[in-house]
C-alpha cells in the first residue's frame, strides 16, 4: 500500500502531499512539497516520483519528527 494524504511539519511552515501513481499504485507514487506562508495560503515548492518503500520509510521518518496528519478540508480556511 502507498502512502497518500497530507502531513504538515511541527511548526505549520511545510506540507508534504503523499499520491499513489494511478498506474501503478502498488509500487510507485509522488511525494509533493507546499510551502505555507502567513496568509494561509500555499505555494508549490515540487513534485518528484518515488517508489512504495522510499515513501513509507519518508511517511514514517517525517511521522515520528512530529509531522501530524491532515484532512485537506483543514487546508481550506
Amino acid at each position: 500500500m502507498y502512502p497518500e494524504g497530507w502531513l504538515i511539519d511541527p511548526e505549520g511552515k511545510s506540507l508534504f502531499y503523499f499520491e499513489e501513481d494511478p498506474m501503478n499504485p502498488l509500487h510507485e507514487g509522488y511525494i509533493g512539497l507546499w510551502i505555507l506562508d502567513e496568509l494561509s495560503s500555499k505555494n508549490f515548492r515540487y513534485r518528484k516520483r518515488i517508489s512504495r518503500s522510499k515513501a513509507l520509510t519518508k511517511w514514517r521518518k517525517l511521522h515520528k519528527q512530529g509531522w501530524r496528519i491532515i484532512q485537506e478540508k483543514e487546508l481550506v480556511a
